[in-house]
């Protein structure tokens, strides 16, 4: 089903075409004050060049404005349409009548959970991959932002009937997982003369106790300790911590020794000649970090509701991508500059980068060019997404140039889904191998703990009595709901600032804000004791809504605040299909936020359950129920759960 605004569109472009006018240049957008009508267009100004020559030389943009709007009359003007006018300096503003607005509610009413759903991408396959953390450390407050774009982006591209699979990367090789290593078999001996307290707060210890710690170390000597008696180094359950947790210690303090030491350097080098030698003891370390690192990833996936389909491991394509520089190199893709081979992008007007080093060794992009040609043979799709932060812009435009040239893929065929970064308000940027950093988990306890003080200071009344069990669970989401939006209601080039504070406000742009809003709408239905108001509500909508005076409705005019609730509910759907378009979450939490502002404008202003007419508390239900509903659907898509009772 089309949305109004697509036949609107659908309507003008034939008048645009009998004028001879670029309908391609037609755009219709929502007036900011409602004054103005429900849509807008500035097509005469825009198409003004084109204008038939019969409207001479002095004609204007507001000339050629009526022009079109007296041509779509002569047309005959669609039903749904209340008014049309003309003003300064050539604008057109439309209307749409009462009748066509609570046709839409009764439709929300009827469509529940598909309702804004459509099948504008049907058929469509997308490939999305997100949220790959290297597995040496932990999932951290920025890679929140990245999950949670991703996931709603895949959640909404669904909705508009695409089939989306969600993949990620496991970057398990290379000089980052060495440095794990090499940090647990020196600092996760139980007797290399730190405490667990130590431990536990990493970014304390001294210089002076690390070169004690590391003096005279021989890699190789505890790597054979290790194999012969593991109960000798600590593992996650004694530190008490989760076990990706454990991982940020070691790769952050074998990080530390390894920027200050040569040696060190060296030793974590002969690591990874080990590694790719595929020596069994290395590999028995490295599967023990890799494992911890799954377990303690998949526990904060669970947590926050995110899902892939598949994982790509770099330890089993890192070998292919020489492979596909040889084969460049041999195609004249590649060239050979001082040992090293690199790009030739100059047609693409690119820097040229380096895809292997002089000495043989491979780069990030050189890995990605083998995984770009799996991911097309294992999932042949339309579009292919990637979710990454802005700070690898250039590096994407060169692998999609590349991939093309190499015959993987168009250019098209690929989108670097960007974002840009985020901190807390007063902080700088976060360093993972200094250990600055805020791990998600920490994030989410602390918004947990502050969930719970909300809780308590809400209407009683509103939420009834929960057990603690049940609290507990309401407060985990209100904290996913507050972090979830605090990251999604922001552009996505917006650097965010984040302030826990503001996330869980309860009144203002906070994911609290809008839960509170569908659980009042779910309170006031509940007291009605109406449980589907489209089967027991029996007054219309429709009946005596179509009059072309604004705001008559049966027998009794419409509040200024129920007019305005339903001149925004029917704009759902295609805030849905912009938000798909533009890969903009943003867009759909601006439509909600402003929908629970005009629900909760018009629910302190008049009584519902206590109306002055039967049809009236009837009217003023649906309305409710038609708000509710469209809150659920788009915190649905954002991954955001809607309780019943706060």
């Amino acid at each position: 089903m089309k949305t109004i605004r697509e036949q609107i569109i659908k309507d003008l472009e034939k008048v645009l075409k009998e004028l001879r006018l670029p309908a391609e240049k037609l755009k219709l957008e929502h007036p900011e004050n409602s004054e103005h009508g429900d849509y807008a267009t500035n097509v005469a100004l825009a198409t003004f060049k084109q204008r038939p020559k019969s409207m001479g030389e002095t004609a204007t943009p507001f000339d050629l404005a009526n022009k079109i709007v007296n041509a779509w009359r002569l047309a005959g003007l669609p039903e749904y349409l209340a008014k049309i006018e003309v003003v300064q300096p050539g604008f057109i503003n439309l209307w749409l009548k009462n009748e066509v607005l609570s046709r839409e509610l009764e439709r929300v009413i009827e469509e529940k959970e598909k309702y804004g759903s459509s099948a504008v991408i049907k058929g469509k396959r997308i490939l999305l991959e997100h949220t790959s953390p290297n597995p040496q450390t932990t999932i951290m407050l920025g890679h929140l932002r990245n999950n949670f774009l991703g996931m709603v982006i895949a959640n909404i591209l669904e909705f508009s009937g695409a089939k989306v699979i969600k993949d990620g990367i496991i970057n398990d090789r290379g000089v980052h997982l060495c440095r794990a290593i090499w940090g647990y078999l020196v600092f996760g001996r139980k007797n290399s003369g730190l405490k667990k307290s130590q431990l536990l707060d990493f970014k304390k210890i001294s210089d002076s106790q690390i070169k004690k710690v590391t003096a005279k170390v021989d890699w190789q000597q505890l790597l054979e300790e290790w194999t012969k008696k593991k109960s000798g180094w600590l593992v996650p359950t004694e530190l008490k911590l989760k076990p990706d947790h454990v991982n940020l210690i070691w790769y952050v303090l074998g990080s530390r020794v390894y920027e200050l030491n040569e040696e060190v350097k060296k030793q974590v080098g002969e690591i990874l000649i080990a590694w790719e030698a595929e020596e069994k003891a290395v590999r028995a370390v490295w599967k023990q970090i890799l494992d911890w690192s799954a377990k303690g990833y998949e526990e904060t996936y669970r947590r926050v509701g995110s899902v892939h389909d598949w994982f790509w491991q770099e330890s089993d394509h890192w070998k292919k991508g020489k492979e596909i520089v040889n084969e460049g190199l041999k195609k004249k893709v590649f060239r050979q500059s001082e040992g090293a081979i690199v790009t030739n992008l100059e047609k693409y007007g690119l820097p040229d980068t380096v895809v292997q080093k002089a000495d043989g060794t491979a780069l990030y992009i050189t890995q990605d060019l083998a995984l770009t040609r799996l991911k097309r043979e294992k999932f042949p799709s339309d579009l292919y997404i990637w979710d990454i932060g802005e700070e690898q812009t250039l590096y994407f435009k060169q692998l999609f140039a590349i991939c093309e040239q190499l015959g993987i893929g168009k250019r098209q065929d690929f989108f670097h889904l960007a974002y840009a970064l985020i901190n807390f308000k007063g902080g700088g940027k976060m360093a993972t191998r200094r250990g600055d950093v805020v791990k998600a988990d920490e994030v989410l306890d602390e918004f947990h703990f502050r969930a719970l003080a909300i809780i308590k200071s809400t209407d009683q009344e509103l939420r009834g009595k929960l057990s603690q069990k049940e609290i507990d669970k309401l407060a985990e989401t209100v904290a996913l709901g507050a972090t979830k939006y605090s990251l999604l209601k922001f552009s996505r080039e917006t650097t965010i600032y984040f302030d826990i504070d503001e996330s869980l406000a309860l009144e203002g742009n906070s994911g609290p804000y809008l839960q509170y809003t569908y659980a009042r709408t779910q309170s006031v239905l509940h007291k009605s004791q109406i449980s589907n108001p489209k089967s027991q509500i029996n007054w219309k909508l429709s009946r005596g809504a179509g009059s072309r005076s604004a705001g008559e409705t049966g027998n009794w005019k419409l509040e200024p605040e129920e007019l305005a609730i339903l001149r925004v509910l029917y704009r759902f759907p295609e805030i849905v299909q912009e938000a798909g378009e533009n890969f903009a979450p943003n867009l759909l939490c601006n439509f909600l936020y402003d929908l629970c502002q005009k629900y909760n404008l018009f629910y302190n202003r008049h009584s519902i359950l206590k109306a002055a007419k039967p049809e009236l508390i009837e009217f003023r239900l649906c309305l409710t129920a038609g708000v509710g509903q469209v809150l659920r659907n788009g915190l649905t898509l954002l991954g955001i759960a809607t309780p019943k009772r706060m």
